[in-house]
């Protein structure tokens, strides 16, 4: 269907079943496709091996802690780990975690913020990271195409960054149980409060909801997918959150992300999405904003690869 609409506008060449594209690798089973980067893993993994990463059973360990405080202060220091491929593994990791593995998003983002002075612990961890990277690497995103039914959840975790007390969001898009888009951010304004962060979060994640709402009513439309569109949903953990989008009245104290607020409230009034609550072990967004224990990771990492339904 999709090639002969392709075809009426472009030259196409059928070229058969994908198997490797842009180093991702797909694989048909039992009626489903996965795709996964195992081979671009093991040949990161072979790259870097002199250095000893050591085996991990999680991308971050919980309670671990990175600042600026870290970070070299003597030339000693800065010789030293200018010595180190610090960025160059860093940037490795990136793309595998944008492209197949949203369980490193969060560390990925951590390490991301000391790229242009990282310290010796800083240098660590990612090794660390690399480690549970390769211990994992037969992981697979299983890609779903049951029903168009596009589900969002969205969370943040306030005043995390000790540097500059700014929060972490985190946002996870899922067609049809199949994760199709998913993102750790720092938060650009400092919050007043959990339901502030809670918010700003949850607008990011409305923006993303209805672009994507936007691809597949024109799929919908020209019949790239059949029958009729359904409604997307925002999932979210904090009541005072959606309270705040649902409620009409004016309050000066949020006047400060008032547009964000504006925004957000318009398309709720218009019934643009379903806006729900969820209970914080069940948000799915909850791995990208704060370090786990390696059963709520292995928990979330079951359910967004597709081995259970959440």
């Amino acid at each position: 269907m999709v090639i002969d609409i392709l075809s009426t506008h472009f030259d196409v060449k059928v070229l058969g079943k994908t198997r490797k594209l842009l180093g991702v690798e797909f694989e048909q089973y039992k009626g489903n496709v996965f795709m996964h980067q195992e081979s671009y893993i093991n040949e990161v993994a072979d790259r870097y091996m002199q250095y000893k990463f050591p085996i991990a059973s999680l991308p971050i360990s919980k309670g671990s802690v990175y600042s600026k405080s870290q970070c070299p202060k003597s030339e000693e220091e800065l010789k030293e780990i200018s010595q180190l491929p610090y960025r160059n593994i860093l940037g490795c990791l990136s793309f595998i975690a944008s492209r197949t593995r949203p369980d490193i998003s969060y560390a990925v983002n951590i390490f991301s913020q000391f790229q242009s002075n990282p310290g010796i612990f800083h240098w660590n961890g990612l090794l660390k990271l690399l480690g549970y990277v390769f211990n994992t690497k037969s992981l697979k995103l299983k890609l779903s195409c049951n029903k168009a039914q596009l589900v969002v959840y969205s969370d943040a975790d306030f005043a995390s960054n000790r540097d500059d007390r700014t929060s972490v969001g985190g946002q996870l898009v899922m067609l049809d149980n199949s994760p199709i888009e998913w993102r750790t951010f720092k938060q650009k304004c400092v919050t007043l409060s959990t339901m502030e962060s809670e918010f700003v979060a949850m607008t990011e994640a409305t923006r993303e909801l209805i672009w994507f709402d936007r691809i597949l009513i024109e799929c919908f439309e020209h019949n790239v997918i059949l029958g009729k569109p359904i409604q997307s949903t925002l999932f979210v953990d904090n009541m005072a959150t959606i309270d705040f989008v649902k409620s009409p009245i004016e309050n000066c104290r949020s006047k400060h992300i008032d547009v964000k607020l504006f925004f957000v409230r318009d398309l709720v009034f218009k019934n643009a999405f379903n806006l729900k609550y969820v209970n914080s072990k069940l948000n799915l967004a909850d791995i990208f904003t704060k370090p786990l224990t390696k059963f709520e990771l292995e928990k979330f990492v079951s359910c967004i690869f597709g081995n259970c339904v959440c």
